[in-house]
């Protein structure tokens, strides 16, 4: 006997027939997401998702089965999984159930408020329609480098300095009468050592500036364009056949 949503956990509901609790923000929504098994065999889509109301936290993902080994292991419900049991992978909208056996519950929903008259699953069938949606990733390319360094250039420059040298100077003067001294008639000189002051240039290296470099992140807002496809129903009646649609989206 399947497991219908009213054999559950009275704090258990779906989350498509609550509305008034969100999946959290920077959580991974998985509905949509595609559900493989530990080898990669596809098993199917995640439709809902069943949280605790109680707790306020995702308990299972129901799951439209797909895969051959879960039509073998159910009936024509979808299955529950527990979400301690499955890896979900937002970059490829996968979900994998790590511990799929096959033997894991079923779930069907029951309707409230159902039409008068009988009709039972056997005199049904299904038709999904589905479509695209466009889901957006980032990755890392390389786009190029930025280079730093130095080189040397050579500047010719000038500057003006003062420099001294010795110069001797001869000063005549008149000798009073009668002063003593040799007044011999011979040969005389008087060497006088001059010197001057000779530039010594000297280069030395000294630190004027320094670079820092580094890098940083810049966002930048760019626009994804994408045609997104999505199946509609087709309902055609023929002769006098009577076709009465109701939506059930709104009663939840």
């Amino acid at each position: 006997m399947p497991h219908t949503e009213q054999q559950l956990d009275p704090n258990l509901k779906p989350l498509s027939e609550v509305s008034n609790y969100t999946v959290e923000k920077g959580d991974p929504d998985p509905r949509g997401f595609t559900v493989v098994d530990a080898d990669g065999r596809q098993l199917g889509t995640v439709d809902d998702l069943i949280i605790d109301t109680a707790a306020m936290k995702v308990r299972y993902l129901v799951v439209s089965k797909s895969g051959i080994e879960v039509q073998r292991a159910n009936t024509d419900e979808s299955i529950l999984l527990p979400v301690q049991d499955v890896e979900v992978r937002s970059s490829s909208g996968h979900v994998v159930a790590q511990r799929f056996t096959g033997n894991e519950r079923s779930w069907m929903r029951t309707a409230s408020g159902s039409t008068a008259g009988s009709t039972s699953e056997t005199d049904r069938a299904r038709l999904t329609r589905s479509e695209e949606e466009l889901q957006v990733g980032k990755r890392e390319v390389s786009k190029g480098e930025a280079r730093v360094g130095k080189h040397v250039k050579t500047e010719h420059v000038s500057q003006p300095v003062t420099r001294g040298h010795e110069e001797a100077f001869i000063e005549r003067r008149p000798v009073e009468a009668g002063a003593r001294g040799d007044a011999s008639i011979s040969e005389d000189e008087i060497r006088i050592p001059l010197s001057e002051e000779e530039l010594v240039v000297n280069k030395r290296p000294v630190v004027k500036e320094e670079l820092v470099v580094g890098k940083r992140i810049v966002e930048e807002r760019d626009t994804v364009e994408a045609d997104l496809r999505r199946e509609e129903f087709d309902i055609e009646e023929t002769g006098k056949g009577t076709t009465r649609e109701r939506d059930k989206r709104s009663e939840h």
